[in-house]
């Protein structure tokens, strides 16, 4: 009898981030494009990371928002292509909208007049 071992652990995450006024990017390092797959773990690494610089805790600080609340935020996929992150009023994923740019400063413009 032959045994094989399935390991279902999701790829390790590794993005790089930061906020450019009111956009909030992130940066897909590994080139595998797993991290569409994982964005609800992305954004909350990059939620505690914000609380963690300003000293807020949006789940215990009342009337506090959530940390990603008010930001656009764009997703620089493995092929380099830009895509708008999808938010519920929450700061909670609900999907990606292809921009199909290169460009961040195109991409940018775009992900300002998105709803």
């Amino acid at each position: 009898m032959n045994a094989s071992i399935i390991n279902l652990s999701p790829a390790p995450l590794n993005f790089d981030w930061g906020t450019d006024g009111l956009v909030l990017w992130i940066e897909e390092l590994d080139g595998a494009d797993s991290l569409s797959g994982q964005m609800n773990e992305v954004m909350d690494r990059i939620a505690f990371a914000i609380e963690l610089q300003t000293g807020w805790d949006h789940r215990t600080d009342g009337n506090t928002l959530h940390p990603l609340y008010g930001y656009r935020l764009l997703l620089r996929d493995a092929s380099g292509c830009w895509n708008a992150v999808q938010t519920d009023e929450t700061g909670h994923y609900t999907g990606l909208t292809p921009l199909q740019e290169m460009d961040y400063e195109i991409a940018y413009e775009k992900v300002m007049w998105m709803d």
